[in-house]
């Protein structure tokens, strides 16, 4: 036993407040057992100081190591009845401004002051219960596999609990010209992080759109198919941010009718040339069973001599639209909360506009965005405040997990109307191209000085209900300065950590 003195006393208590500082996962300088990425697998880190860890990301990025830097810890709160277009909050974001940064000699990165934001009953990943749905992609094995390309990322994010669990959803991946080891390693891949999915060989008779339409056949015969109640055609990028939402909004069709549920593409012109009202897949194609049961037994995938088929489309969606027009008395129910995202360029108007769209499509392609990485919050403050907006006194916005974006001259402005960042291909018809699906839009700030954007570049899961997410500015990125203005002298970037 320690000797009764103050010396001692004083000693002991010194010890214990290290020791808590130390290890105690509140504190900044936290160290945590594991962390989770924004691929949602687990890593067995042990010690992992998320300091360090910030500036391992921004390291492989390539940027600083002189930076501007800024921080804030965010304390969800979850009260709100509703989730608004932008959630106002009665504070400044970074009251004590950006400071100047040099990486390699920083001791440890400040996390912020916590200031507390207004979400909706939280709604994580592993309180969805998805045993309704089954859902079929196919895809090549080579794309299957890519690191950048393939959707095991996107796919765990959406189908698992993120700790390593189903969240009871269905999936068939029908693979292109694969051996059955390489079908047997592609459903390992799947079943390791958790994923329910059943890999089938692709019929090589078929092409494209053959193979898209027969996924609903493997879909109504997979020996699950008694307890789905909509059976889900999807491109392996689509991406379903809040599987909760979408399971409530699919509930509000009695799916003992015959239903064929999804989007059209933003383009209107698109529309007009295709002539028909379609579901376009990529924003995923939702049926019921009768409908389901009907496209099965129609053989819709029938060829002529000539090869073409029977009911003559050169595109998955259009011969399944084609199969239902002509064998049923279906017609196209449209959801505009599911999105095919036809969008070329800057997205940034869509996931700011602070909507939730139950869908997103095309991220690897027609535009770049790490939507596993934006989803990571979800493991805080619930799928709901995923892109969620946060508008604050100093006129920095958050859009949750996509961009924190500063207006240096105000918001005088409608927020309410989606940026015009797109590129629609055509000037010609730039006006109308996107109008019937985003209405009135506001002209894009950029090149204007008006606003400054950092941009998601990773997300961790520290522990359960705590995540932490960077964004960054580069110095490069001229759409953030006016004409004549001087671009800035080094990188910037934000840290947001939530917390409960």
């Amino acid at each position: 036993m320690l000797p009764r003195t103050p010396l001692y006393r004083w000693l002991a208590v010194v010890a214990i407040i290290t020791v808590v500082f130390l290890y105690h996962p509140d504190f900044s300088g936290s160290s945590i057992s594991a962390y989770t990425s924004g691929a949602g697998s687990k890593f067995a880190r042990p010690e992992l100081d998320t300091g360090r860890w910030v500036k391992e990301v921004l390291g492989n990025a390539s940027i600083g190591p002189e930076i501007s830097y800024a921080a804030r810890t965010l304390q969800y709160i979850p009260d709100a009845k509703e989730r608004p277009l932008t959630t106002e909050v009665d504070h400044e974001l970074f009251p004590e401004k950006f400071q100047d940064v040099t990486l390699d000699a920083a001791a440890m990165l400040p996390v912020g002051r916590t200031i507390g934001v207004h979400v909706k009953p939280l709604s994580r990943p592993g309180d969805v219960d998805a045993s309704s749905l089954i859902f079929g992609a196919s895809t090549t094995l080579e794309r299957f596999n890519d690191d950048n390309l393939g959707p095991l990322k996107e796919f765990t994010r959406w189908l698992t609990d993120g700790k390593g669990n189903s969240n009871g959803a269905g999936l068939i991946v029908a693979l292109v010209n694969c051996t059955d080891a390489e079908l047997d390693a592609a459903h390992h891949r799947l079943a390791d992080v958790g994923i329910n999915a059943t890999v089938i060989a692709a019929n090589p008779s078929l092409d494209m759109p053959g193979r898209y339409v027969d996924l609903v056949r493997m879909m109504y015969t997979h020996p699950t198919a008694s307890q789905r109640k909509f059976f889900t055609l999807i491109d392996d990028d689509t991406f379903f941010p809040y599987m909760s939402e979408l399971i409530r909004e699919l509930f509000t069709y009695d799916y003992n009718k015959p239903y064929y549920i999804g989007t059209f593409t933003e383009r209107v012109d698109w529309i007009i040339q295709n002539q028909v009202p379609m579901a376009y897949g990529g924003g995923g194609v939702f049926l019921t069973a009768p409908v389901a049961k009907a496209i099965v037994e129609a053989n819709c995938i029938e060829k002529r001599e000539n090869g073409k088929y029977v009911l003559d489309a050169s595109q998955g969606d259009r011969l399944l639209y084609n199969c239902i027009h002509t064998k049923t008395a279906v017609t196209f129910t449209y959801n505009a909360r599911l999105n095919q995202m036809d969008q070329f360029g800057d997205p940034s108007g869509f996931y700011e506009s602070g909507h939730q769209p139950l869908s997103v499509h095309h991220f690897k392609s027609w535009h770049s965005s790490p939507v596993a990485k934006i989803h990571q919050v979800a493991d805080a403050c619930g799928e709901d405040c995923v892109l969620q907006r946060f508008r604050f006194k100093d006129d920095f916005v958050v859009s949750n997990g996509y961009s924190v974006a500063q207006y240096p001259k105000g918001i005088d402005f409608d927020l309410s109307q989606t940026e015009y960042t797109f590129d629609p291909g055509n000037n010609d018809i730039a006006s109308v191209a996107y109008a019937y699906r985003f209405g009135e839009m506001r002209a894009s700030l950029s090149k204007t000085g008006r606003k400054k954007q950092w941009r998601m570049l990773d997300a961790v899961t520290e522990r359960d209900g705590r995540v932490k997410q960077v964004y960054v500015m580069r110095a490069s990125d001229d759409r953030w300065v006016a004409e004549g203005e001087a671009r800035m002298g080094r990188d910037a970037v934000v840290v947001l950590t939530w917390v409960p």
